[in-house]
């Protein structure tokens, strides 16, 4: 039986003699406990003011606690935002630099000469390319390029239009090497092809094995149209501008072209051609010929001081001719052969840049066979681009030994007067 209901017995004057001794025994040992432990208990935990002092005491030690805790959180939450900035540092400038150095870098900044602020590379990859392979068009102002890690970036550029004489902004997305977002500017299709009309025999010549009926064919259909352009310019307001593509009956020396711009001072020559293999002949069998030339103008592109190494690439800016104290008209022609030379040995050499933006992935080796031939047999214009009006250009045309004429624009009159 248990003590509780003995108890409960106990108190109801019902339990034993033997159980009543039992709970006395019991209840004696409780009160001897009660009495040990009451005597060991500071009176101070029974004094008021001396109890508040304690519950103070322990309240300051649970703040002080509290204050250790929180230290110990705030120095662990910090060592994580630190790691994690520690990382994104070493990901995004580290790995991603990393990343950039194995592909085109339109920021990069490696062609630098004394002078102004650094300019990218990526300017003067534009401005070569530009200048030899769209007539009428320039470079306009250094690209903006912005990397955004991991080889990608965005860049915008600013081509100016010649014979309008305004200039438009594009914009392109590089990514590790690879195009992501391109249109319009140097991509246009227009831009790339519209130079070729009035220049057929040197874009797609005829065979050797072409027959006699075939070539008198082809230079009556180029008499009818010539002679198509001439009455459209004697039917022009004298003052309307145009643009015009002329090929030479037989190519010039720069010397000779030189002679004929200063015989014609009112004609503005934006761009000539340069012979890059023998004549009716192609560079390669298997596609049409490429043209390229030069702009032999001084004024048409930024006026910068900075330049690709002068030494390996003299004239590469035109305006570079004027630093001579006096120059004869030999020096003159010869820095035109320098200017042409030097942007084309320069972006022959740019293969990232070619593979990426030129039209044609052959045109990397176009560039350096062209260089190997005008090294060897000298710079030529076969014809060229020229700006004028109507009445300038009839008159010119009467003495200008050409072999075919294209009209390109018409405009009421030239963009500014007052420069021409």
């Amino acid at each position: 039986m248990n003590f509780k209901e003995i108890l409960k017995r106990y108190k109801a004057g019902e339990a034993t003699d033997e159980e009543r001794q039992y709970i006395e025994q019991e209840l004696e040992k409780y009160e001897s406990m009660e009495e040990y432990f009451s005597d060991d208990i500071p009176d101070q935990l029974f004094d008021e003011e001396k109890s508040d002092e304690v519950l103070e005491s322990s309240e300051d030690e649970a703040a002080d606690i509290q204050k250790v805790v929180n230290r110990r959180l705030r120095k662990v939450v910090l060592t994580s935002v630190l790691i994690v900035i520690l990382l994104y540092v070493v990901i995004f400038y580290g790995v991603s630099n990393l990343v950039d150095q194995f592909h085109y870098n339109p920021t990069a900044t490696t062609e630098q000469q004394e002078g102004e602020a650094p300019i990218p590379d990526f300017y003067f990859d534009l401005q070569a390319y530009i200048s030899l392979n769209l007539p009428g068009y320039s470079i306009a102002s250094v690209p903006a390029s912005a990397s955004t890690g991991f080889g990608n970036y965005e860049i915008s550029y600013a081509m100016r239009d010649l014979f309008e004489n305004d200039q438009e902004i594009h914009f392109m997305n590089l990514s590790r090497g690879h195009l992501t977002l391109a249109y319009d500017g140097i991509f246009d299709i227009e831009n790339r092809v519209n130079h070729y009309p009035g220049f057929e025999k040197i874009h797609r010549p005829f065979p050797e094995e072409a027959t006699d009926d075939s070539l008198n064919l082809r230079d009556e259909i180029i008499q009818q149209e010539n002679e198509t352009t001439l009455e459209y310019l004697e039917n022009l307001n004298e003052f309307s501008y145009v643009s015009m593509n002329i090929s030479f009956e037989e190519d010039l020396t720069m010397d000779e072209f030189h002679q004929m711009r200063n015989t014609y001072p009112s004609l503005d020559f934006k761009w000539m051609g340069v012979r890059t293999s023998e004549p009716l002949t192609r560079w390669d069998d298997e596609q049409p010929m490429f043209l390229i030339g030069f702009n032999p103008n001084f004024n048409d592109e930024p006026g910068t001081m900075n330049r690709p190494n002068p030494e390996q690439y003299p004239y590469f800016d035109l305006t570079d001719v004027m630093r001579e104290t006096s120059m004869t008209i030999d020096q003159f022609t010869d820095a035109y052969a320098k200017h042409f030379t030097s942007r084309l040995s320069y972006l022959s050499e740019q293969e990232e840049f070619i593979e990426i933006f030129d039209a044609n992935p052959q045109k990397l080796d176009f560039y350096k066979d062209s260089l190997d031939y005008v090294n060897e047999y000298g710079v030529e214009t076969y014809g060229g681009l020229v700006y004028g009006t109507a009445e300038e250009l009839l008159e010119a045309l009467d003495e200008i030994p050409y072999d075919t004429l294209h009209i390109n624009e018409v405009s009421p009159t030239a963009p500014n007067i007052y420069n021409r």
